[in-house]
């Protein structure tokens, strides 16, 4: 049978997940053609290096390293899987001022010009797609979109990094920081450079994304607290098991009062019952609570190359545009800092007085620990305020500082 539709794509891009999506719909094209009625041809392919042989079903021919000549190819859908801000940028606002449909994975492209895109999209009547950008497999986004008819969320939260929780769960089996990257890297899951994904800086991305289609802030106006994992990520992995409960890279956007939105991206640690600590490996979990009896959760692997090419076909297939706007009738949310109180994990290295650094710092610390690794202490509620002032002082002082935000509660908190 041949499909009624043929979709002419181009391709920026054919590292792990452009070459992932090639295979894909090379190897699924009968399924695809079968159950939706369309094949998709690759027009041309956007690399650095037309020569190199990347061993996917695509002719030679088609692979170009001159970005005009991509941009003028005759394509119906524009695919962008290179990355970065540039040349993302300037090949969407082409694609798009031309009337094509374009999808993309690159998470720090929409969360720099998402906004500005979208309204590009709008005035030219065509179709921005970034569903893939976030989550990988776990369809955050969409599930987001469709929500929209509703109130907006209380909250959306979870772990939007699988990098970084494939690194913590392998510390948590034992493994040393080093072997738990190297082994990333084995699979795929991490790049040579992977400081975005221990940092914070991947996943806040996703969460300004996120939020932007939860409550109409603009990616690029979310003001995120980010705190890195690193230095001391085995230490507060090892530390948050000592206090009961499981460590993750926890991204959060919450409602306060007076419709303001409140962002952080932090090492959090959870209930060892959690959702969040049974999610392993590079799994993504997203809970989005709407005021029902329980939180809305989506999972899924949120790295490496088969979840985020399966994202991009799932846009593919999409045949009308994404409801990425919220619209002018909603309420208007503004991003704001977060003044709630929350217990904190503090860990020490090549320093000393903490207890009485933290006294002055109007820091009142329930419990504290010294062994082989430093000084250890978990905090009273406290704003993020005086314990960020705290950390400063100490490392100041030459201190080797980690904090964890601690959702455990006075029940589950054990300290040996």
């Amino acid at each position: 049978m041949t499909p009624k539709r043929d979709v002419r794509l181009a391709l920026a891009g054919c590292g792990v997940v452009g070459g992932g999506l090639v295979r894909l719909l090379h190897d699924s094209r009968d399924e695809i053609a079968s159950r939706f009625d369309v094949s998709f041809t690759v027009a041309s392919v956007l690399v650095r290096n037309p020569t190199r042989d990347r061993h996917v079903p695509v002719p030679d021919s088609l692979f170009t390293s001159d970005l005009d000549a991509f941009l003028r190819t005759d394509a119906d859908v524009v695919v962008e899987a290179i990355g970065g801000e540039e040349p993302a940028e300037t090949i969407a606002a082409a694609a798009l001022r031309g009337g094509r449909k374009f999808i993309t994975a690159n998470k720090e492209l929409i969360a720099g010009a998402g906004d500005r895109l979208c309204h590009l999209a709008r005035e030219t009547g065509t179709s921005l797609d970034f569903g893939a950008a976030v989550g990988a497999s776990a369809p955050v986004i969409s599930t987001l979109r469709d929500l929209l008819g509703a109130s907006p969320p209380r909250s959306v939260r979870g772990i939007l990094n699988g990098t970084s929780n494939f690194v913590i769960t392998e510390l948590e089996r034992g493994v040393d920081i080093d072997r738990a990257i190297a082994a990333a890297r084995e699979r795929g899951l991490a790049e040579a450079d992977c400081s975005r994904d221990l940092d914070g800086r991947d996943a806040a991305a996703k969460l300004a994304i996120s939020a932007w289609i939860a409550f109409g802030i603009a990616p690029s106006a979310l003001r995120i607290r980010r705190t890195s994992l690193l230095p001391g990520l085995a230490d507060l992995a090892q530390a948050a098991i000592g206090l009961g409960g499981r460590l993750r890279l926890l991204a959060e956007c919450i409602q306060l009062d007076e419709n303001r939105v409140a962002a952080s991206v932090e090492p959090t640690v959870v209930s060892a019952s959690s959702g969040f600590a049974r999610t392993l490996g590079e799994e993504n979990r997203i809970e989005i609570d709407q005021g029902w009896t329980a939180p809305l959760s989506v999972s899924g692997p949120g790295a490496g190359a088969e979840p985020t090419a399966s994202a991009l076909l799932s846009a593919l297939l999409r045949t009308s545009p994404p409801p990425n706007a919220r619209g002018g009738g909603g309420r208007i949310f503004l991003s704001a800092s977060d003044g709630r109180p929350h217990r904190w994990l503090l860990l020490t290295r090549n320093g000393s007085g903490l207890v009485q650094r933290a006294v002055a710092h109007g820091v009142t610390v329930e419990r504290s620990w010294a062994d082989t690794n430093g000084v250890g202490a978990l905090t009273s509620r406290v704003e993020w305020s005086r314990v960020e002032a705290l950390t400063d002082s100490l490392r100041a002082s030459n201190a080797s500082v980690a904090t964890a935000r601690v959702e455990l509660s006075d029940r589950e908190v054990q300290v040996q």
